[in-house]
């Protein structure tokens, strides 16, 4: 099938209206597709974290704005690697998950815990707008991770392996950062 490009004009494709939608390469998809509910989850993780980043924002909050907008960025990566099968010639242009993702993830995880206080009870989310929308975030992270967990296990993706580890360690980050937001 032949790729058409999009312009603003096109948003309205039609090309979904029968429960299909494509991968990065052109392929179609059924929509309930393993691939696509990452997908859709991964868009869905951004667009909490983008209400984070608004409020963040409004606040002056600029090195938890910065961890937002960085975290944004590396979901884009994930979201290409899931979206472009390991197989096609598309794959070796895109941009990778790599080790300095996580690594980055930890540090602004130690960085926070040095001065937040987490009580050693549940949570429960809502001590005001900007945290509540970090735990909202925080909890589309975990489906996601649960999501492409089955994805590697019943496909064999394994190439997504270091993008569940980033959705695992980002989590954790969440949480922390949500806390933060309550102090």
């Amino acid at each position: 099938m032949k790729k058409r490009e999009i312009t603003f004009e096109m948003v309205t494709t039609k090309g979904g209206d029968m429960g299909e939608t494509s991968l990065y390469n052109g392929e179609r998809r059924r929509k309930d597709d393993l691939i696509m509910n990452v997908v859709g989850d991964l868009d869905e993780l951004g667009a909490f974290l983008g209400v984070a980043r608004a409020e963040l924002a409004s606040k002056g909050r600029k090195k938890e704005l910065e961890i937002i907008i960085e975290i944004q960025k590396t979901l884009f990566i994930i979201g290409g690697e899931a979206a472009t099968p390991e197989n096609d010639k598309l794959f070796k242009n895109i941009s990778r998950m790599t080790e300095k993702h996580i690594l980055y993830l930890e540090k602004e995880e130690k960085r926070l815990l040095k001065t937040t206080t987490i009580k050693p009870v549940f949570v429960t989310a809502g001590e005001n707008s900007i945290s509540a929308s970090v735990d909202v975030a925080r909890a589309v992270c975990r489906r996601t991770e649960r999501n492409m967990v089955r994805v590697i296990r019943e496909r064999g993706h394994t190439y997504l392996a270091a993008g569940q580890r980033y959705l695992n360690r980002l989590s954790d980050l969440l949480f922390i950062l949500a806390r933060s937001l309550e102090n």
